[in-house]
């Protein structure tokens, strides 16, 4: 598809048509990064807007600062139901944007060179996109060799730990399990961790992480 601005100039872009009740909806396609991501803040925005605001239009008093709300049919209320929600999208949207951006960033001819028992290894993209490196080696040691060879020095030992906790909540989340001697106990120590997370400092964290590695490569309007 070939787009003309009302500035002026002409751009190629990519695009992928949505067909709906026989109609055929044309669009550029988006960068997945910054789609993940802005859906990890939006839900992210979510959940707070339901702690300060649904939270205390339907908690109920019992004492002070201690608030109940009611049990519903489903073994939970509502408010609560769609903050768990909001938080668990964010921690998997937030990572998936992660993930993205470094199969992103890492440069088609790129190899990645380790040592393994002794012999040295090599990995080019197609490895190195797949179960072969883990994920703590792309955003650490990956990256590090592709700025090197770029010219490139940037310390990301903070938003590198801060993202490695975060990819393992959603580890915890994605892979929940169900080894427990009662049904209160299930899944209960990932989901207590996860809403203790700061994800508000993920999310800085994570953008941080992006923007030193590419300049200006996440910017807001």
């Amino acid at each position: 598809m070939i787009a003309e601005f009302k500035k002026g100039g002409r751009k190629v872009l990519r695009t992928r048509p949505i067909r709906h009740q026989g109609n055929i909806y044309i669009s550029p396609f988006p960068n997945p990064v910054h789609i993940f991501l802005s859906s990890a803040i939006d839900q992210f925005s979510l959940s707070e807007n339901i702690k300060d605001e649904n939270f205390p239009k339907c908690g109920k008093p019992l004492e002070d600062n201690l608030y109940i709300l009611d049990i519903e049919e489903n073994g939970t209320h509502e408010c609560y139901n769609q903050y768990i929600k909001a938080r668990t999208s964010c921690i998997v949207m937030l990572v998936s944007a992660v993930e993205a951006f470094l199969n992103q960033i890492i440069p088609n001819h790129f190899v990645y060179r380790t040592e393994k028992k002794g012999k040295q290894v090599k990995f080019d993209k197609k490895a190195i996109e797949s179960s072969q490196v883990p994920f703590k080696v792309k955003l650490v040691d990956v990256i590090k060799q592709v700025l090197n060879q770029q010219g490139k020095t940037q310390d990301l030992t903070i938003e590198q730990e801060t993202i490695e906790e975060l990819y393992q909540y959603r580890k915890d989340i994605v892979h929940l399990k169900t080894h427990a001697q009662t049904d209160f106990s299930a899944y209960f120590d990932s989901i207590d961790k996860m809403l203790e997370f700061d994800l508000g400092n993920s999310i800085e964290m994570t953008i941080n992480y992006m923007n030193k590695i590419q300049e200006g490569y996440i910017s807001f309007e």
